[in-house]
Protein backbone atom coordinates (compact mmCIF):
# COMPACT_ATOMS: atom_id res chain seq x y z
CA UNK A 1 0.00 0.00 0.00
CA UNK A 2 2.90 2.37 0.71
CA UNK A 3 4.20 1.95 -2.86
CA UNK A 4 0.74 2.73 -4.22
CA UNK A 5 0.58 5.91 -2.14
CA UNK A 6 4.05 6.99 -3.28
CA UNK A 7 3.13 6.47 -6.93
CA UNK A 8 -0.30 8.11 -6.76
CA UNK A 9 0.87 11.74 -6.72
CA UNK A 10 3.43 11.42 -9.57
CA UNK A 11 0.86 9.56 -11.68
CA UNK A 12 -1.78 12.23 -11.04
CA UNK A 13 0.73 14.97 -11.87
CA UNK A 14 1.65 13.16 -15.09
CA UNK A 15 -2.00 12.83 -16.10
CA UNK A 16 -2.61 16.51 -15.35
CA UNK A 17 0.50 17.54 -17.33
CA UNK A 18 -0.58 15.45 -20.33
CA UNK A 19 -4.08 16.94 -20.21
CA UNK A 20 -2.65 20.47 -19.93
CA UNK A 21 -0.39 19.95 -22.96
CA UNK A 22 -3.20 18.49 -25.04
CA UNK A 23 -5.69 21.24 -24.23
CA UNK A 24 -3.58 24.35 -23.65
CA UNK A 25 -0.01 23.90 -24.87
CA UNK A 26 0.21 21.54 -27.85
CA UNK A 27 4.00 21.62 -28.05
CA UNK A 28 3.86 18.51 -30.26
CA UNK A 29 2.20 20.46 -33.11
CA UNK A 30 4.38 22.39 -35.57
CA UNK A 31 4.50 26.16 -35.11
CA UNK A 32 2.38 28.44 -37.29
CA UNK A 33 4.61 29.60 -40.14
CA UNK A 34 4.17 32.45 -42.65
CA UNK A 35 3.61 29.81 -45.37
CA UNK A 36 0.83 28.30 -43.27
CA UNK A 37 -0.84 31.67 -42.74
CA UNK A 38 -0.66 32.35 -46.48
CA UNK A 39 -2.18 28.96 -47.32
CA UNK A 40 -5.13 29.22 -44.92
CA UNK A 41 -8.43 29.69 -46.71
CA UNK A 42 -10.79 31.85 -44.67
CA UNK A 43 -12.99 29.49 -42.67
CA UNK A 44 -16.00 31.79 -42.25
CA UNK A 45 -17.97 32.20 -39.04
CA UNK A 46 -19.17 29.51 -36.70
CA UNK A 47 -18.28 25.83 -36.44
CA UNK A 48 -16.32 24.36 -39.33
CA UNK A 49 -16.94 20.89 -40.73
CA UNK A 50 -13.91 18.75 -41.60
CA UNK A 51 -13.84 15.47 -43.55
CA UNK A 52 -11.14 13.08 -42.41
CA UNK A 53 -10.19 10.01 -44.44
CA UNK A 54 -7.02 8.77 -42.71
CA UNK A 55 -5.60 9.56 -39.26
CA UNK A 56 -8.42 12.02 -38.51
CA UNK A 57 -10.87 9.11 -38.48
CA UNK A 58 -9.23 7.89 -35.24
CA UNK A 59 -10.96 9.43 -32.16
CA UNK A 60 -7.76 9.56 -30.07
CA UNK A 61 -5.87 11.36 -32.85
CA UNK A 62 -8.69 13.91 -33.19
CA UNK A 63 -8.71 14.52 -29.43
CA UNK A 64 -4.95 15.04 -29.20
CA UNK A 65 -4.80 17.28 -32.29
CA UNK A 66 -7.94 19.35 -31.62
CA UNK A 67 -7.49 19.45 -27.85
CA UNK A 68 -10.81 17.93 -26.86
CA UNK A 69 -12.93 14.91 -27.75
CA UNK A 70 -14.79 15.49 -31.02
CA UNK A 71 -17.62 13.24 -32.15
CA UNK A 72 -17.65 12.28 -35.82
CA UNK A 73 -20.19 10.74 -38.16
CA UNK A 74 -19.54 8.53 -41.17
CA UNK A 75 -19.42 10.47 -44.42
CA UNK A 76 -18.48 9.95 -48.05
CA UNK A 77 -16.75 12.03 -50.68
CA UNK A 78 -18.03 11.19 -54.16
CA UNK A 79 -15.64 10.99 -57.09
CA UNK A 80 -12.46 10.55 -55.06
CA UNK A 81 -10.28 7.65 -53.98
CA UNK A 82 -7.49 7.49 -51.41
CA UNK A 83 -3.98 7.08 -52.76
CA UNK A 84 -1.42 6.81 -50.00
CA UNK A 85 -1.61 9.93 -47.86
CA UNK A 86 -3.86 11.90 -50.18
CA UNK A 87 -6.93 11.63 -52.38
CA UNK A 88 -7.25 11.79 -56.13
CA UNK A 89 -10.21 12.15 -58.49
CA UNK A 90 -11.70 8.78 -59.47
CA UNK A 91 -14.99 8.78 -61.33
CA UNK A 92 -17.73 6.59 -59.91
CA UNK A 93 -16.08 6.03 -56.52
CA UNK A 94 -16.99 6.95 -52.94
CA UNK A 95 -14.28 7.72 -50.40
CA UNK A 96 -15.33 6.64 -46.91
CA UNK A 97 -14.38 8.87 -44.01
CA UNK A 98 -15.62 10.81 -40.99
CA UNK A 99 -17.03 14.32 -40.75
CA UNK A 100 -16.80 16.39 -37.59
CA UNK A 101 -17.16 20.01 -36.48
CA UNK A 102 -14.47 22.20 -34.93
CA UNK A 103 -14.08 25.78 -33.76
CA UNK A 104 -11.73 28.25 -35.48
CA UNK A 105 -9.10 27.31 -32.87
CA UNK A 106 -9.61 23.61 -33.62
CA UNK A 107 -9.23 24.31 -37.34
CA UNK A 108 -5.94 26.13 -36.69
CA UNK A 109 -4.70 23.15 -34.67
CA UNK A 110 -5.65 20.85 -37.57
CA UNK A 111 -3.78 23.18 -39.96
CA UNK A 112 -0.71 22.88 -37.74
CA UNK A 113 -1.04 19.09 -37.54
CA UNK A 114 -1.39 18.76 -41.32
CA UNK A 115 1.41 21.34 -41.87
CA UNK A 116 -0.82 23.43 -44.07
CA UNK A 117 1.05 25.01 -46.96
CA UNK A 118 4.09 22.75 -46.58
CA UNK A 119 2.58 19.27 -46.69
CA UNK A 120 -1.19 19.66 -47.14
CA UNK A 121 -3.67 22.18 -48.47
CA UNK A 122 -7.20 22.62 -47.17
CA UNK A 123 -10.03 22.63 -49.74
CA UNK A 124 -13.74 23.18 -49.17
CA UNK A 125 -15.43 20.23 -50.92
CA UNK A 126 -18.98 18.94 -51.31
CA UNK A 127 -19.66 15.59 -49.62
CA UNK A 128 -21.97 12.99 -51.14
CA UNK A 129 -24.86 14.15 -48.88
CA UNK A 130 -24.62 17.65 -50.41
CA UNK A 131 -23.01 19.37 -47.41
CA UNK A 132 -19.59 20.99 -47.54
CA UNK A 133 -16.54 20.24 -45.41
CA UNK A 134 -12.86 21.10 -45.38
CA UNK A 135 -10.65 18.32 -46.77
CA UNK A 136 -6.87 18.18 -46.37
CA UNK A 137 -5.12 17.15 -49.59
CA UNK A 138 -1.42 16.47 -50.03
CA UNK A 139 0.47 19.25 -51.84
CA UNK A 140 1.87 17.69 -55.04
CA UNK A 141 5.48 18.61 -54.17
CA UNK A 142 5.11 16.90 -50.75
CA UNK A 143 4.21 13.53 -52.30
CA UNK A 144 7.85 12.51 -52.70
Amino acid sequence: MTLLRRLALPVLIGIWAAWFCIVHAPVYLPAVTPAMRGAQPAPGAGPQRVFGYATLTVPLVRMVVIGRPVQAQPAQLAGFDREGRTIRPAAGTLLEGQVFSVTAEGLLRLDRYERLGARYRRDLMRLSDGTEAWVYRLVPDAAS
